[in-house]
C-alpha cells in the first residue's frame, strides 16, 4: 500500500546554493551575488510544496549474481542493490518531488533574461530535494529503530549498476496512487527536482 508522507517546507541555505555553483570560498563571493543568493534561497522557500510517498513490502529473496525479488513479484537486478539488501527482510520504495512550481519560476527567470536569478533559484531547489530527502530518511529510520529494524542507505535506477530503465518498475509501485511525478520514456522524472530510491530494513539482528 502507498502512503503520502506529510514533510514541512525545508529551509534553503543561501551558502549552499553558491557552494553547489562551486564558489570554494564564500568570503570572496561578491555582495551582489551573495544578495541574490539569498533572495533566490528565499524565494525557493515559498515556492517548494512539497510531496512525498513510501510503499513498504516484503523481500522474497536475493540472489548474489544480483536479482532482487519482491513480495507481489517486483523484480530488480542490480549487483550493488543486491549487497545491500543482503540481510533485508523489507524494502521502502520512496518517492519524493518539490513540485513544479519552483522550476517553473527559475525557467520564466531566464526567458526574461534573469539569468543568474534564474541559475540560482533552480540550484535552490536541488538544495530543497536535498534537505527533504534527509528528512524523510530520518522519519523511516526512526521507524525503522522503533520496529527493531535499520534502515540501509538509499539506492535508486540510475546508480552503480542498477539500470535507468528499472525507473519503469520502481514506478508501477506507484500506479494506484495519485502522485504528481511522472517519468518520460528516457526514465526522466518530471519535475525534474524529484528522486526515487529504495532502503532496505535490515532487522536489528540479522537473519
Amino acid at each position: 500500500m502507498v502512503e503520502q508522507i506529510t514533510l514541512a517546507r525545508p529551509r534553503v541555505d543561501a551558502g549552499l546554493i553558491l557552494r553547489l555553483q562551486r564558489y570554494r570560498n564564500l568570503e570572496a563571493v561578491s555582495p551582489i551575488v551573495r544578495e541574490v543568493a539569498g533572495q533566490m534561497a528565499a524565494l525557493a522557500e515559498t515556492l517548494v510544496e512539497p510531496r512525498a510517498w513510501r510503499a513498504r513490502g516484503r523481500l522474497d529473496g536475493v540472489d548474489p549474481a544480483g536479482t532482487v525479488r519482491l513480495a507481489g513479484g517486483l523484480t530488480f537486478h542490480s549487483r550493488a542493490l543486491a549487497r545491500k539488501l543482503a540481510q533485508a527482510a523489507e524494502v521502502a520504495i520512496v518517492l519524493l518531488t518539490v513540485g513544479p512550481r519552483l522550476e517553473r519560476r527559475a525557467q520564466e527567470m531566464v526567458r526574461n533574461g534573469q539569468l543568474v536569478e534564474g541559475l540560482l533559484l533552480d540550484t535552490a531547489g536541488w538544495v530543497a530535494i536535498d534537505a527533504l530527502l534527509g528528512d524523510l530518511r530520518r522519519r523511516l529510520a526512526a521507524e525503522a529503530r522503533m520496529q527493531g529494524l535499520r534502515l540501509t542507505g538509499r539506492m535508486a535506477p540510475g546508480f552503480s549498476d542498477w539500470g535507468l530503465e528499472q525507473q519503469r518498475d520502481l514506478f508501477s509501485v506507484f500506479d494506484d496512487a495519485s502522485v504528481s511525478v511522472r517519468l518520460t520514456e528516457a526514465c526522466v522524472m518530471l519535475p525534474l527536482k524529484s528522486v526515487s530510491g529504495l532502503y532496505g530494513l535490515v532487522p536489528r539482528v540479522a537473519r
